[in-house]
């Protein structure tokens, strides 16, 4: 799936347009891209966690001449799923599924989502 597919998704699923859509995708990406270049986790309830780890310097090889060299010391990202997330994929193969559900915002019913095991 890509970032159009998932704008896509958003758009048939909510009252925007495609263009708000994906603006709406664009700016999570980026909430998400900034508070992961801060150095802080970040955790999704049923979803996930990405946590930023420190990796050091280390030596290591050159595989085309042998030659020995200095790995620089950098951060990467890592995904560690939350248990529902674990066990909707392991379970036969169920994923969730958003349904739209009533809610009320300043004296209007819109829209929102629960989830449903749907088998694949």
């Amino acid at each position: 799936m890509t970032k159009a597919d998932l704008a896509e998704v958003i758009q048939e699923n909510t009252e925007m347009t495609k263009t708000d859509a994906l603006d709406v995708l664009e700016g999570l990406l980026e909430i998400i891209k900034t508070t992961l270049e801060g150095g802080e986790d970040l955790k999704i309830a049923n979803f996930g966690k990405f946590e930023v780890r420190q990796k050091n310097a280390r030596l290591g090889r050159n595989p085309q001449t042998g030659e020995a060299i200095t790995i620089e010391p950098r951060q990467i990202v890592i995904f560690r799923p939350a248990t529902l997330l674990k066990k909707c994929l392991s379970d036969g193969g169920h994923i969730p599924l958003a349904k739209p559900l009533k809610w009320r915002k300043r004296g209007q019913v819109k829209d929102t989502w629960k989830q449903e095991l749907l088998p694949l």
